[in-house]
């Protein structure tokens, strides 16, 4: 039996999200068809501002809300060590560090890892800006560390990688984390001990 048009309709939207498949996503539009009228108009409206009240952090890529000086609260805090720069793939492994409260410098979010499936990928991501940021900061301070904090699997290594290529030419301590994440782990899963054991014995 097929779904209404509008369900229909919903569902895929839901699973190009990822992770997110058409028995799941069948779920979550049969749940909103369940709740009121004010709640689905609370929805729509976060969904209709999610992109008008946020912004990427000029300095870091991060997702953040809209302020005048286009930095994050991260970035912008006298508190933070810009010394070290902890370089990651997603605002979700920001979060994690965060929560964790191992890590007490800034990061730099990539956007994604290198894709051995898709061409040119490492061009989508801030590679660029890294560098630049990274040879501007160098430039000031000789003692800049970039901290690689790419998941262990196989695009996060690449990525690494990637990383050291780039940044080799400038006179940086570039370390990865070390032991503590398992091969296949993503940060963003990763708990506090584990991060904080991965950055301990960065090499």
């Amino acid at each position: 039996m097929a779904y209404p048009r509008r369900v229909q309709e919903l569902i895929e939207d839901f699973t190009r999200l990822p992770g997110i498949g058409p028995r799941q996503a069948a779920r979550f539009v049969y749940a909103l068809l369940a709740k009121d009228e004010s709640f689905l108009a609370s929805f729509a409206g976060h969904l209709g501002s999610l992109k008008t009240e946020t912004m990427l952090c000029r300095s870091c890529f991060r997702i953040t809300e809209q302020r005048p000086d286009q930095t994050c609260e991260i970035c912008s805090a006298s508190s933070r060590n810009t010394d070290k720069i902890l370089v990651v793939e997603k605002d979700t492994d920001v979060e994690n560090f965060e929560k964790s409260g191992v890590f007490s410098g800034v990061y730099h979010v990539l956007g994604g890892s290198i894709s051995t499936l898709e061409k040119n990928s490492a061009e989508k991501l801030h590679m660029r800006e890294l560098f630049e940021r990274v040879k501007s900061l160098a430039a000031k301070n000789e003692q800049v560390e970039i901290i690689i904090a790419t998941s262990n699997n196989l695009e996060g290594n690449q990525t690494a990688t990637y990383i050291e290529r780039i940044l080799e030419p400038l006179t940086v301590s570039v370390t990865r984390l070390g032991r503590g994440l398992s091969t296949g782990s993503e940060i963003e899963y990763a708990d506090p001990m584990t991060l904080e054991q991965a950055l301990q014995n960065r090499k």
